[in-house]
């Protein structure tokens, strides 16, 4: 595997990762490092999976903000 495509796949599960704001500088080299001793097919399936939640998180989180604004709007209308 090369390294670029490692390191690509090793930053697609740290940005998931990095949506924690406890997730410290410490932390995200220490799995880094985990990250980079895996081989080809681990790293990509551990990078996939990530990138699905992430969706996940991204449509929850875009779905909350829609209900939220739409409730603030109706309280402001009454």
């Amino acid at each position: 595997m090369s390294t670029d495509r490692k390191d690509s796949l090793v930053e697609a599960v740290l940005e998931v990762l990095r949506l924690n704001p406890r997730f410290s500088k410490i932390e995200e080299r220490n799995v880094k490092r985990i990250l980079k001793k895996l081989n080809e097919s681990d790293l990509t399936y551990l990078a996939n999976t990530f990138d699905v939640f992430r969706e996940f998180l991204e449509k929850k989180c875009s779905e909350l903000f829609a209900t939220f604004r739409e409730s603030i709007q109706d309280e402001s209308g009454e």
